[in-house]
This record gives C-alpha cells, sequence and structure tokens, in this order.
C-alpha cells in the first residue's frame, strides 16, 4: 500500500492562504542572504576580522536552530495560523534592525538572529500548511523552497549591493516592503480560510493501493521511496542534509571573502558570482529535476558534494577562478540532490502536523552542519591562513561527506530495502515491500 496526504478543498481561500504561505516563506529565506554580499562592506566599515565576519553570518543559525527544535518538540506547528504571521512580522523587524545596524555594528547581531527566527517559524509551519492545502504536491515544497529562496534571494542581494546607492540599507529596505506584502496576503488567506490547519485538525494520510498512487515526477515533486515505515530517524538521510547545507553557506559565506582576502579577483561582483554559483546552480538543477531522475541516492549526492567543495579548494590554492567555479557548481547539483532527496527520504507517509516537526528537525539538523562548517572555517581562516584554513576545512568536510555514506549503506544493508527507486523500479520495489 502507497501512503498519500490527502490535499485541502482546493477553493480559492485555500490556494490564497498556500499561496502567501510558501511565498512567504521563499521570501523568509531570501532575506538569510540579503548580508552574505555585505559582509565584505562590513569588515571594511566596521573593521571585522574573518572570525568575526563568520560569526556575524553564523548568528543567523542560532536562533534558526533553537527554534526548529522547540518546533519539532513543542506544539508550535499545531498553532501554524498564528505562528506565520509572527514569523513574518520578525523577518521585518529584523531588517529594520538590520539597517541601524549599517551605524550601530553591534546591532547587527541581534537583528540576524532574528531573521533566523524568522526562518525557524515559517519553516515547520509552512510544511504544515502547504501538505494540508496542496496534500503530497506539498511535501516537497520545503526543500524547493529552501533552494528557490537561497538561489533567488543570492542574486537579488548581489545586484542591489553591487548596483544601488546605500549598499547596507536598500537591500533590507526591499525586503522589508516584499514581506510586509505578503503578510498582508497571509492575513487574508486566513480570514478566507478559517478552517484550514485550525487548532486539533490534522488531516490523516489515505492509504490507495499501488496502481492507483500518482506517479513520481519533477512536477509533483514526489520521489518513489520505498519504505515499510518512515525513517524520520535516520542519521545518514540527517548528515548528508548538513552537508548539503552547508556546502551553500560556505560557498556564500566563505568563498568570497576568501578570494578577496588573496587577490585572486579584486571585484565583489566576481567573487559574489563565483561563489554564489553554487546556490544558484542549486535552483537551477532542482527544476532540472536533480534529486528526482539524474540524482537519486543519498550516497551518490554526499560524493557529488565532496568531489565539489575539494576541487573549489583546490581552485582556491592554486588561485584559479575557473576551478573555483567549477566546484562551486558541482557542489551545487549535489546540493540540490542531498536537500531534496533526504527531505522526502524521512518524511514519506507522515501526516501535515508529522512532517512539519519532521522537517523543522531536519532543517535544524542541516542549518547546525552549515553553521559549525562556516565559524569553524572563520577561525581556521585567524589561525592558519585564508588558504591553510580553508584547506583544513576541505579535509574536515570530506571525512564528515564518508561517514554519511558509511552510515546510509549500513541502514541500508540492514533494512535491505532500496531507499529511493526510479519509476520504472516501481513495481517491482512495492511487491518486494508487500
Amino acid at each position: 500500500m502507497t501512503v498519500k496526504v490527502a490535499a485541502g478543498t482546493g477553493d480559492a481561500g485555500t490556494r490564497l492562504l498556500a499561496g502567501a504561505s510558501g511565498v512567504g516563506f521563499i521570501l523568509a529565506i531570501c532575506g538569510s542572504n540579503a548580508m552574505t554580499p555585505l559582509l565584505p562592506g562590513y569588515m571594511d566599515r566596521h573593521g571585522f576580522g574573518p572570525a568575526a565576519a563568520a560569526v556575524l553570518f553564523a548568528t543567523y543559525f542560532v536562533a534558526l536552530i533553537v527554534i526548529l527544535l522547540i518546533s519539532a518538540r513543542g506544539p508550535l506547528i499545531r498553532h501554524t495560523r498564528k505562528v506565520l504571521p509572527i514569523a513574518f512580522i520578525t523577518a521585518i523587524v529584523g531588517d529594520l534592525v538590520e539597517i541601524v545596524g549599517a551605524w550601530y555594528p553591534l546591532l547587527l547581531f541581534p537583528g540576524r538572529l532574528m531573521t533566523g527566527a524568522s526562518v525557524a517559524l515559517s519553516t515547520g509551519a509552512a510544511a504544515a500548511m502547504m501538505v494540508a492545502a496542496r496534500g503530497e504536491k506539498g511535501r516537497a515544497f520545503m526543500a524547493t523552497g529552501s533552494l528557490i529562496g537561497a538561489g533567488t534571494g543570492l542574486i537579488a542581494a548581489i545586484l542591489i549591493a553591487v548596483y544601488l546607492p546605500w549598499q547596507l540599507v536598500t537591500v533590507y529596505a526591499i525586503h522589508a516592503v516584499v514581506m510586509t506584502i505578503c503578510l498582508g496576503f497571509l492575513f487574508a488567506g486566513l480570514r478566507a480560510a478559517p478552517d484550514l490547519l485550525a487548532p486539533d485538525r490534522d488531516p490523516v494520510p489515505v492509504m490507495v493501493e499501488p496502481g492507483l498512487a500518482d506517479p513520481p515526477s519533477a512536477h509533483t515533486g514526489d520521489l518513489d521511496v520505498a519504505v515499510h515505515s518512515t525513517r524520520s530517524r535516520d542519521p545518514g538521510a540527517y548528515l548528508v542534509g548538513a552537508l548539503a547545507w552547508a556546502i551553500g553557506a560556505l560557498a556564500v559565506g566563505a568563498m568570497p571573502n576568501a578570494i578577496l582576502a588573496t587577490g585572486i579577483s579584486d571585484s565583489l561582483l566576481v567573487a559574489q558570482c563565483v561563489g554564489g554559483a553554487c546556490l544558484i546552480v542549486s535552483m537551477l538543477a532542482n527544476f532540472a529535476g536533480v534529486g528526482l531522475r539524474v540524482i537519486t541516492t543519498l550516497p551518490a549526492v554526499a560524493l557529488l558534494l565532496a568531489v565539489g567543495w575539494s576541487i573549489a579548494i583546490a581552485g582556491l590554492a592554486v588561485g584559479r577562478l575557473e576551478v573555483i567555479l567549477l566546484g562551486t557548481v558541482i557542489g551545487g547539483i549535489g546540493q540540490a540532490g542531498g536537500y531534496r532527496v533526504a527531505l522526502a527520504y524521512i518524511t514519506i507517509g507522515l501526516t501535515p502536523i508529522q512532517q512539519g516537526r519532521v522537517a523543522a528537525t531536519f532543517s535544524a539538523f542541516a542549518y547546525s552542519g552549515a553553521g559549525v562548517m562556516v565559524v569553524l572555517d572563520g577561525i581556521a581562516g585567524e589561525l592558519g591562513g585564508t588558504v591553510g584554513g580553508a584547506v583544513a576545512i576541505g579535509v574536515v568536510y570530506s571525512v564528515t561527506s564518508a561517514v554519511a555514506i558509511a552510515l546510509v549503506l549500513r541502514r541500508t544493508r540492514s533494512t535491505g530495502t532500496p531507499a529511493v527507486t526510479r519509476a520504472a523500479d516501481r513495481t517491482s520495489v512495492t511487491s518486494q515491500v508487500r
């Protein structure tokens, strides 16, 4: 039998609420990258060193991780209709605080905390709302939305920082305005669909025969995952998710600064584009079906991530931009597959509330990996120099990838069931599971 989650009624109010929730979550992720191209400017204006810049960037992860863990274990997800507006308001306030931080640098840290809190509050809530409104089609939204938000947010932030005036102010002001507009639509959607995810309402899974289930496709985001029961506690999948998010954080939070510091390029635009290629390619690869048709196993994406970052570090060591770009591109493909496959792997067959909680836990672990890697990279850069620190973190990243692959393979052998299969193999695998 295949487990599905029934979708909402599909009326105009439900569509409006789902759309506002989804767009708001993407915009919240966009806001997390607003500061990325501004880090060199903060280093010049406020005298931040590599470690201080890394801590500022990673401060975002502190509130993010704490709130995600609370969401996963506590009742926050059951109050989705209240949590989402709070998340959007927090994002707006965070933008305003970071604007003031252009003159008072200590305010940048609480502003960054608010940005992390907004993403954390919206993550589990948006996951639950999208599944309740769209059924199984909404399950893959968190991975897709995260990648879209990260990629488009970075592109917009780079363009605004390079071409518009008041570099340390404009990007936050624009983000605050669009978040305010989205908040208005969210309130309208909440009023138009008062019953969707009302308290104590959690749509239950629907059991359907394998032949009647919707086929997996890039449009539904439904990976063909064959499991006896949910694998929401699989450590290998969580570690792959952390590696997938960490490579994006390293590429946009550390690599551009390293390029500028080593003199490989003195152009902020070039440095940001080379590092940001990871998230941009990840977003494009997601639309191309990576993680659905191209890369469908956790060991494959973990290996791709390790190879990509190793090439990027090698390019930094030899001072070649094109080699760094090749590595960030390969890493972006791996990120698209890794985050999406891992998330689908642990959320199959769960109700909306359960999926919201598991998505929150998964995101907390993924962001923890990103935060730890960025901070370690900053500390290593202070102690061993830009290149030496980057090489050290590259070794740590590769070793962690090997551990993740070992955990996944061990779990697969112990269960005897393939984690993710091609659509062509669906019938045979389903018969094995039954």
